[in-house]
Order: C-alpha cells, then sequence, then structure tokens
C-alpha cells in the first residue's frame, strides 16, 4: 500500500523552507488558479508553473507521479463520466484539471512538515477571531491526524501480509468471502488504533497538555522568499484570470 500522500519528504529546498502560512495562501490560490481555467491553453500556465515548483522543491518528478498513480481511479472515472456527456475534450479537460488539483496538494503535503501545517493554521484563525485555546486545540487534533494517517496505511499494510502469511486469500469472489476478508482487516486496524490513541492520550497527560498557556518549539517568521513565492502564484492567478475573460 504506497500511498504517498500526507507524507513529508524532507529535503534541503527553498520550497521546504518557507512559512507554512505562504504554503497554506498560495494553495488556495493554486486551487483557485485551476478552477477558473476556460480551455486546454489556458492549463499552460499552471503546468509550467508546477514544474518551476517541482524543480524548486528537488522532489524527483516520480514522486509526484505515484501520489496520481493512488487516486487513478477517481481520475478516470471523472474523465470516463464527462466523456460520455460532454465528449474528448472535456474529458481531458477534467482530467487536466484534477491532476493538478492533486499535485500541488501533495507538493504541500510532501515539503510541509505536519506540525508546521497545524501551526500555520492555528495562526491563521487568528484572522477569524478564534480564541486561543480553540485555535490550538484545533492545532493539535489537525496534527494528530495528518500525523496519523500514513502510520494508519502502513498498520493496515502490515495486517494484510500478516493475514496473507496465516492463509487468508483476497482474491476469492463473493460476497461472503469479501466481507469476512475485510473483517479480518478491519478489526484488527480498530484495535490498533484503539491502543495508539490510548498510548498518545496518556503522553500528552504525562506532559500536561491543556494546563496552563502552551509554548511552541518552532517560531514562524515571514520572510522576503515568502512574500516573493506569494506574488509569484498571484501572478499565475492573475494570468489566467486575464487568459479566461480575454
Amino acid at each position: 500500500m504506497k500511498l504517498t500522500i500526507g507524507k513529508y519528504i524532507p529535503k534541503n529546498s527553498l520550497i521546504h523552507s518557507l512559512d507554512p502560512r505562504a504554503k497554506l495562501f498560495v494553495v488556495l490560490l493554486q486551487v483557485t488558479s485551476i478552477m477558473l481555467v476556460k480551455d486546454l491553453i489556458g492549463y499552460i500556465v499552471p503546468v509550467v508553473l508546477f514544474i518551476i515548483l517541482m524543480i524548486m522543491s528537488k522532489i524527483k518528478p516520480v514522486v509526484y507521479l505515484r501520489s496520481l498513480k493512488s487516486l487513478w481511479f477517481l481520475i478516470v472515472f471523472a474523465a470516463v463520466i464527462q466523456y460520455f456527456i460532454s465528449g474528448f475534450e472535456m474529458s481531458l479537460y477534467i482530467t487536466f484539471r484534477l491532476s493538478l488539483i492533486f499535485l500541488f496538494a501533495s507538493m504541500y503535503t510532501y515539503t510541509t512538515p505536519p506540525l508546521l501545517t497545524a501551526r500555520g493554521i492555528v495562526d491563521v484563525l487568528k484572522f477569524f477571531r478564534v480564541s486561543e485555546e480553540k485555535r490550538e486545540d484545533f492545532g493539535m487534533m489537525l496534527a494528530i491526524s495528518i500525523r496519523f494517517i500514513p502510520i494508519l496505511l502502513d498498520e493496515a499494510d502490515r495486517i494484510i501480509k500478516a493475514q496473507i502469511s496465516r492463509g487468508a486469500k483476497y482474491s476469492e469472489k463473493g460476497l461472503k468471502n469479501k466481507l469476512s476478508a475485510m473483517t479480518s482487516i478491519i478489526i484488527p486496524l480498530l484495535v490498533s488504533s484503539l491502543r495508539k490513541a490510548e498510548e498518545l492520550s496518556l503522553a500528552l497527560q504525562a506532559r500536561k497538555y491543556g494546563i496552563g498557556k502552551r509554548n511552541h518549539y518552532y517560531t514562524l517568521q515571514w520572510t522576503k522568499n515568502d512574500t516573493f513565492y506569494l506574488v509569484l502564484n498571484t501572478i499565475s492567478l492573475v494570468g489566467i484570470v486575464i487568459l479566461r475573460f480575454q
């Protein structure tokens, strides 16, 4: 189960060093740009932008393609539906749209540690006048959720391999066999998740989480590189808007 979405890939690159708040705003700009593309030619702008950012991130193209491989069914399904509704050109259009959205989202998760993602969201919530206590609790829940997604996937992969070594056959046809196979995966995974949740709860209590004001190990600082990154993606959005309304 080689799903790479949500996993942080440490590299010494400019994209990795950027403030998570800047990257959060940029992801919104990128998704907005993709949604505003009028036709296939308009996708040249986000594709070129993605190639530039991919080179700057120092992450191999095959890693990004692997993220698309994990979601191939959704992309193909949407493309086929669009083909029967509007034809081949619109099918390519929706394929490019979904692929680019997943690629830009993958770039964010690959270059931003989960804890910094949570910190960035907590700081952004200040602008919406959310109380500090609620911001901190939401940030902690978000960080735990992001971190546990790849852990649960790896755990499910280990359970499947363990069940196969014990003689389980997941390729057998029939509803009864499929339900039995799913049960042999879901129940151990649920037990493992509850055990991990209990251990995490004890760890938070031992560290006196929720008692007093929290301090943070990482201090977020906005730099000139963050401004440049934001301006670059804003120019891309403006270019797509101009192409759309010409």
